[in-house]
This record gives structure tokens, C-alpha cells and sequence, in this order.
């Protein structure tokens, strides 16, 4: 699943200010931060949005186990679930909540948007 299909529509400029309230700095190689070295805008919108929504998950009981070999979060349900990928925990969560998967990634996105933008 594209997380980014569920949070279109955003401007560059947009995008722009959600990544450098995160953090991220651009540059002539591309967008970077602490951790990531430079990358496209998307690539880098797609990393803070996959940390974004894996911290969105954390505050409704699931825990971050690792990453996979595609740059995925790795997430347990509580202490006894199994691991699974970030979308398959997005799907999980939003059955859980009896919503698509679509109106729960997009709500989680503008909760984390909203707090970049501040009042």
C-alpha cells in the first residue's frame, strides 16, 4: 500500500512545510535530516509520513519492533501480537475502530500536519 495515496492532493508547497517543520532541510542533493541522507521529495515525504503514523499507532497500543528490508516500521499489537508491516497495521487499527483504512491513514496525516502547522 502507497501511504501517500491516502494523504494526496498536498501542494509542493505544502509538502515543503511539513517536511522542514519536521526537520528536514533541502539542499541542491535533495531533502535530508538527522537520520535519512539526501533524498527526492517524495521519498522523503513518504519516510516522515511512515514515522508520523507508526508514532499515531504507538498512542493506540502498538509498539514500533524494527524496520523491514523495504523501509517499513515493524509493528506488534500490545505486548503479545504478532510483528507486521505499517500498512498491514494501518489495516489492523482501522478494523478495530470499524473504519477504511483510507479515513483512518488521513486523519492520523492531518492530526500529524495539524501539529506541524500549530494554532
Amino acid at each position: 500500500m502507497k501511504l501517500e495515496r491516502h494523504v494526496g492532493g498536498l501542494s509542493l508547497a505544502r509538502k515543503s512545510h511539513y517536511l522542514r517543520a519536521r526537520g528536514w532541510q533541502e539542499d541542491a542533493r535533495g531533502w535530508h535530516n538527522a537520520i535519512f541522507d539526501p533524498v527526492p521529495l517524495n521519498k522523503a515525504v513518504h519516510h516522515q509520513l511512515t514515522d508520523d503514523l507508526s508514532q499515531a499507532l504507538c498512542k493506540r497500543g502498538w509498539q514500533v519492533v524494527g524496520f523491514s528490508e523495504r523501509g517499513y516500521v515493524q509493528m506488534r499489537e500490545g505486548e503479545g501480537g504478532k510483528p507486521c508491516s505499517l500498512p498491514k497495521a494501518l489495516r489492523a487499527q482501522a478494523r478495530h475502530e470499524k473504519r477504511l483504512v483510507g479515513e483512518l491513514t488521513y486523519s492520523l496525516f492531518l492530526a500529524a500536519l495539524l501539529e506541524v502547522e500549530g494554532p
